[in-house]
């Protein structure tokens, strides 16, 4: 059952750097084989779109955003916000009795297990930067790309929108300790 308290309860602003956490967006695991064609085919007629095969690559249409995370795994986000009054979603049901039930492979809903603070400014990855091992200047980590990382000791997920824009996934247990570093070291950036 979505918990839809939400961690955090301020934005934040400073130095050309703006914070807010996104909130609520449903958050799917996907886990399958791409050399499957079961599989693939029926996860892209549910999604309506192709997987990303590449590493750091993400696939979007207006509904749905589906991020690469492994060979073999995917994360899907709702690209708009959802009614507070509900946790039914109909693509996790689709996916789930296509997918799942069928073992293709397995669904989990991990809306809970995430938050996102979108973050955004000129100075994004100056401030990541200070907390993280990950060279954002890499020439691989461009536009509308995904990378998984450490941040301050903490396991996070970064899309790349673009270079001023950036959705930051972190397990919410960690979020209040990750916001916190993150509105510290914006002051000194």
């Amino acid at each position: 059952m979505l918990n839809f308290t939400s961690p955090i309860t301020e934005s934040h602003t400073y130095n050309n750097f703006s914070m807010k956490e996104k909130t609520p967006v449903a958050k799917i695991n996907l886990r399958g084989d791409l050399e499957n064609k079961d599989f693939v085919s029926k996860a892209g007629k549910i999604l309506g779109m192709i997987l990303p095969k590449e590493s750091c690559s993400i696939s979007t249409k207006e509904q749905i955003t589906c991020m690469w995370l492994g060979p073999n795994e995917w994360l899907l986000v709702s690209n708009d916000t959802l009614d507070k009054e509900s946790n039914d979603y109909e693509l996790e049901e689709l996916l789930f009795k296509d997918i799942s039930k069928t073992n293709l492979g397995s669904v989990t809903n991990v809306s809970d297990h995430y938050t996102i603070f979108n973050l955004t400014g000129s100075n994004i990855f100056e401030i990541l930067s200070k907390g993280s091992p990950f060279n954002f200047d890499s020439e691989t980590f461009g536009d509308n790309k995904v990378i998984q990382t450490i941040l301050n000791h903490v396991d996070v997920t970064i899309h790349r929108k673009s270079k001023e824009n950036v959705d930051l996934y972190v397990r919410r247990s960690f979020s209040d300790h990750l916001w916190a570093w993150i509105k510290d070291s914006s002051r000194f950036a």
